[in-house]
């Protein structure tokens, strides 16, 4: 009966895990289209300018890319170039403008009294787009708080239920290692839940003004280490789910402690639980770098997300099957 309650318990949980796993996708925001569009646009700019660089003589202003748009290499006068598209609120078939101005000299015009290189915008800039979305923001920024404050309440109490665990000698035993490692597990969910909401609130708040920022913000901080966070949180989800896994097939284990010796599995339990997701979250790290590899990796397309939630699934199915089912499982890991 004790058996049964204990099993029943974990079914129950771990429906409530599956529930939690596929409401939890996560969506790019805007900012993150717009830094991957941005650079895009760059790179284009760029290659256009070499392709369209005058042969001839004569006065002209030398095209660049100044941070906001693609100026192209011009004679004296005004010049006008397209809203660049990489602006959210620029649809397809816009006819706004951004202007500049060639001088005789083959100078960009400058601001009076400025080393400022002029620039009219106005035709590209629409202040009300994220109007409706200022709320959002703001509940955002209250959910990441409160995400840190959860998340860090839990890394504190697990950390006090590991180092008890670890202290008292009676409490060492096959079964408690297990539960030590599933809470270890979320330990290290945790904490690279709470690098990863400190990295975009950090990122995200502080946003370069000039060309190099932006090198630097594109190609170190979104590049790397929030995608090194992200990484590193899948697989510690993953090993949250497989160390579920583990708690069943040992709870069906207890059954047979007249001819099982759990602690000889406990190597295989470890294999199970800290190896396995390596084999999918390395796979999804290179589908994302070869398919998607845009800002921070929060975009999702479908297969590339099931790479990871494939498996995962997977685990907590089997962690929900009949008892005959998991008798199969000890015949494999032995």
């Amino acid at each position: 009966m004790l058996f049964a309650g204990r099993r029943a318990a974990l079914r129950v949980q771990l429906w409530v895990l599956i529930v939690l796993l596929y409401s939890g996708q996560v969506t790019g925001s805007v900012l993150d289209d717009v830094i991957y569009k941005r650079g895009e646009y760059k790179e284009n700019c760029t290659r256009f300018l070499k392709a369209t660089f005058p042969t001839g003589t004569g006065i002209f202003c030398n095209g660049t890319f100044d941070v906001f748009a693609c100026w192209p290499h011009s004679s004296p006068g005004i010049v006008s170039v397209p809203c660049p598209p990489y602006l959210p609120w620029i649809t397809e078939g816009a006819t706004g403008n951004v202007y500049k101005e060639c001088t005789v000299n083959g100078t960009w015009k400058t601001e009076e009294n400025s080393s400022t290189i002029w620039r009219n915008q106005s035709e590209c800039e629409n202040h009300y787009f994220f109007k409706s979305e200022e709320e959002e923001v703001f509940r955002q920024s209250v959910l990441r708080v409160l995400s840190i404050v959860g998340y860090s309440l839990s890394f504190s109490s697990l950390c006090l239920a590991v180092l008890i665990m670890s202290l008292l000698r009676k409490l060492h035993c096959t079964r408690n290692y297990i539960h030590m490692n599933l809470f270890v597990s979320f330990i290290f969910r945790a904490i690279a839940v709470i690098i990863k909401e400190v990295i975009l609130q950090a990122t995200y708040k502080n946003l370069p003004r000039d060309e190099i920022g932006w090198n630097s913000y594109t190609k170190s901080t979104i590049s790397f280490v929030c995608k090194a966070s992200k990484v590193s949180l899948e697989y510690f989800v993953g090993c949250n789910y497989f160390w579920l896994l583990v708690e069943a097939i040992f709870l069906h284990t207890l059954l047979f402690t007249a001819v099982l010796t759990r602690k000889r599995l406990l190597k295989k339990y470890m294999i199970l639980g800290w190896g396995t997701p390596l084999l999918f979250v390395i796979p999804w790290t290179v589908a994302k770098t070869l398919y998607e590899n845009k800002s921070c990796w929060l975009n999702n397309i479908s297969w590339i997300w099931w790479i990871i939630r494939g498996p995962i699934s997977l685990s907590v199915i089997v962690s929900i099957m009949p008892y005959e089912f998991h008798l199969k499982w000890l015949v494999f890991l032995l």
